[in-house]
């Protein structure tokens, strides 16, 4: 049991794999789940100004994702269909609010929303 604990808090998120204690079924598989919430979101943009943030709970913490201004109401529609499906169980993990690039703001630093290769992301700068 110590075993299975350690192995959840070592491997952290299961945003990327499946849950411990056994495969999920397909109503909650991770990947699925985030799948759906991407195909959901507006991210178009030319221009960084297209771009607004919203909150994406992983299981762990806040990502903070960019997506098309205008669009944050379908975005948290899309958010609270993706917690439902995913339905997080008590993992015993947090982060900081992350930017989609990975990274956490340092001191002097915030998380914002830009627009890459026209799509909407987050970046610290």
């Amino acid at each position: 049991m110590r075993c299975a604990l350690l192995l959840v808090l070592l491997c952290g998120c299961p945003e990327h794999g499946s849950r411990p204690g056994g495969p999920t079924s397909d109503a909650t598989d991770p990947e699925i789940c985030l799948a759906q919430l991407n195909a959901a979101l507006d991210r178009t943009c030319t221009v960084p100004s297209d771009c607004v943030l919203i909150d994406h709970g992983d299981c762990c913490g806040i990502v903070k994702l960019g997506v098309r201004i205008g669009t944050e109401a379908s975005a948290m529609a899309a958010e609270n269909s993706f917690q439902v499906c995913r339905a997080c169980p008590p993992l015993g993990c947090a982060h900081p609010d992350l930017a989609e690039d990975g990274n956490i703001p340092s001191m002097g630093q915030s998380i914002v929303a830009t627009c890459l290769s026209n799509r909407c992301t987050s970046v610290v700068q």
